[in-house]
């Protein structure tokens, strides 16, 4: 194939996921956030390599998103109850310690389970579904009684059972860096950030829906 003919491959491939997109999943981690922020929770998120990245990109927008004018040029009232978000993936020094004392299957578990509860959120990405420290510390969270959002693909993995809610992205790839064990890998990291960007906007309505009340 031309390179040409790869790149149309990808998006040919990014139109078929968007067209089988599970939408169910999606509205029921709405509510869940929604749940929530009500309950002045928690969001616990976390993942792995370039998507800790993401989620970087994604504690950013969910602690000040919603929380700005539509234009940008004002924040609203500080009156208005914020979101606690948490990106376990934050901190080199908290990481890189964790796995010096407790090894790295153990770090994002023993960074939550002192902090989590029934009133949190913890959301897990993971590609495999099989992340042993993500596995972990959804099962931290389970044992907390906190509503848990995993998002995987292929099978789901272990998440798929472990999470109140699982999102698992369609599809199957043929792109060039994403065959093989990491099938749809690309794919599903740009439907990360999409994710994190609907979840994002959906609750910037409701919290400007209830400033009108």
């Amino acid at each position: 194939m031309s390179v040409e003919d790869d790149l149309r491959l990808y998006l040919a491939e990014q139109r078929a996921i968007i067209d089988a997109f599970p939408v169910e999943p999606l509205r029921a981690v709405a509510e869940m956030l929604f749940q929530t922020y009500d309950a002045g929770g928690t969001v616990f998120a976390m993942a792995n390599g370039g998507n800790a990245g993401t989620l970087d990109h994604a504690y950013c927008d969910f602690k000040h998103h919603p929380f700005v004018s539509d234009d940008k040029t004002r924040r609203i009232s500080p009156s208005v109850k914020r979101l606690r978000f948490v990106n376990l993936c934050s901190s080199p020094a908290e990481l890189t310690g964790l796995v010096n004392d407790l090894g790295s299957d153990d770090m994002y578990a023993a960074a939550l389970e002192p902090f989590v509860t029934d009133q949190d959120l913890v959301m897990a990405y993971s590609g495999s579904g099989n992340s042993p420290n993500v596995i972990r510390a959804l099962e931290v969270a389970v044992a907390a009684g906190a509503r848990t959002f995993a998002m995987t693909k292929g099978d789901g993995g272990r998440c798929r059972a472990l999470a109140d809610v699982c999102l698992v992205v369609p599809g199957s790839s043929a792109f060039p860096g994403q065959t093989g064990p990491n099938d749809n890998n690309f794919h599903f990291e740009d439907a990360m950030l999409s994710v994190n960007h609907m979840l994002v906007g959906l609750l910037k309505q409701r919290v400007a829906a209830a400033q009108q009340r």
